[in-house]
């Protein structure tokens, strides 16, 4: 069996495989490691590299994948779960925000066909409220007044992208920059120079695990980091700057982009080396290639090219990257430590 690291715990995460993640940490539990296994756990929901939904999540798998006779160990994490949940819960109870512990908190009809889910919750009752007599009465309307309610949660870039390249009207063109605003101001960028570079080859479009949209999300996410937001820089088979002078909301912005991806002019492949060139030296360090990662062959693996500081991967094809997924939450966790 391949030893378990962190570091490997973590970079399957963020490829955004929650079974294979949860089959390495039921690896650390099976050779007498549950304390690391819990410490891998609450580092993926807490950075966030994961999200909350995982401690149930990993409940869930150990229930299934666990030793049905060992008890100590169901007993440690148990309490190691809840302890890093009712923390969490706590600490954005006294910050008067909403949870995204709580959001994730198993209500109790859903824990009926589930053993450890119902320990769970009741344990966390018990442990919120100690020695009430209706702990979980207390505790249900605690996760219910600290979890964002659907009117409130935010969507994903993917679904923010979706939403203003189907906006028709000017109400919705109105509604689609509104919620990119809010965004924004959720997801605040730090003071990091980036300067987001996004692949329009055809791999990235439909049928090619859609990861065109995440992409744009991205790209424009990370222009408000560039040294010059007024231009974003484009490439498949060759390397362009678009003004964007003309296209002043989020709406205009992925309307441009998708535009250029559709373009019959655009390149089949995508030529990382163009992308490099079209920087100027100074910010070269600080370039962000955002696609697929199925780039031509000489630079198939990213990371092994000197001259790329970051790569970001947009689809799930598993290719090597710095970062995955659409949330650019994982770049401002990370960054400092890349």
């Amino acid at each position: 069996m391949t030893p378990v690291s962190m570091e490997s715990i973590t970079q399957r995460r963020l490829a955004g495989e929650r079974d294979g993640t949860y089959a390495m940490l039921m690896q650390l539990v099976a050779t007498n490691q549950t304390p690391e296994c819990l410490r891998a756990l609450e580092n993926m929901v807490v950075n966030p590299i994961g999200c909350w939904r995982d401690v149930r999540g990993f409940i869930r798998h150990y229930e299934e994948h666990g030793d049905p006779g060992d008890a100590e160990t169901a007993m440690a994490i148990m309490q190691g779960c809840v302890r890093m949940t009712n923390a969490q819960l706590r600490k954005d109870h006294a910050a008067c925000r909403q949870s995204w512990a709580a959001k994730w908190v198993p209500r109790e009809p859903k824990c009926r066909a589930s053993p450890l889910l119902r320990w769970y919750y009741d344990a966390l009752a018990a442990d919120m409220f100690p020695g009430v007599p209706d702990a979980n009465r207390r505790f249900r309307k605690l996760v219910s007044a600290l979890s964002p309610s659907s009117s409130e949660s935010m969507p994903g870039l993917v679904e923010l992208v979706r939403q203003a390249e189907r906006a028709r009207t000017s109400a919705e063109s109105d509604a689609a920059n509104a919620r990119w605003q809010r965004h924004l101001a959720r997801c605040k960028p730090n003071e990091t120079i980036v300067v987001p570079a996004l692949s329009l080859a055809h791999s990235m479009g439909a049928g090619h695990n859609h990861c065109l949209h995440a992409g744009i999300g991205l790209a424009l996410h990370f222009l408000q980091l560039s040294p010059d937001p007024s231009r974003i820089l484009t490439f498949s088979s060759h390397a362009e700057w678009h003004d964007l002078a003309g296209c002043p909301d989020f709406v205009s912005q992925v309307r441009l982009l998708l535009g250029l991806a559709r373009s019959p002019t655009n390149g089949l492949n995508a030529n990382v080396n163009a992308a490099i060139n079209a920087v100027a030296p100074p910010f070269r360090d600080s370039l962000l290639i955002i696609s697929d990662m199925e780039h031509d062959s000489s630079n198939h693996d990213s990371r092994n090219h000197q001259s790329i500081a970051m790569t970001w991967n947009a689809s799930r094809n598993g290719r090597p990257a710095s970062f995955h997924g659409d949330n650019p939450r994982i770049f401002q966790n990370n960054i400092m430590i890349m």
